[in-house]
């Protein structure tokens, strides 16, 4: 009898051994995926604010684009004005306009 009672002993303090490990690994998973969360929330929100800031610097990549395209065609316009018949008469318009190096104006013009 006294083997039968040993075995029943080794048996329960076997038990209460897988127990203790049972819990203990089952608060450890516990803590694990309670941090696994808060990671997961902060990353997604990590990650949400990288897709707003993509999408404003794509959305402002196309601004500028749009912007240089019309400079390119302002600066194209006014080479061509600059370089027109209209625009050589003006500036020698302008060129008769001025004083002269010695400070008076071409005859006929108003002082």
């Amino acid at each position: 009898m006294k083997i039968a009672t040993n075995d029943t002993e080794s048996v329960d303090v076997i038990r209460r051994n897988v127990a203790a490990i049972v819990d203990e690994a089952s608060k450890s998973n516990v803590d694990l995926t309670q941090e696994l969360l808060t990671a997961y929330e902060r990353e997604s929100k990590l990650l949400g604010g990288i897709r707003k800031r993509e999408k404003e610097i794509a959305r402002l990549k196309s601004e500028v684009a749009k912007r240089d395209a019309k400079l390119a065609s302002v600066t194209e316009r006014l080479e061509r004005l600059l370089e027109s018949k209209a625009m050589r008469v003006q500036r020698a318009y302008w060129r008769l306009r001025r004083p002269n190096d010695n400070g008076t104006r071409l005859e006929g013009s108003l002082r």
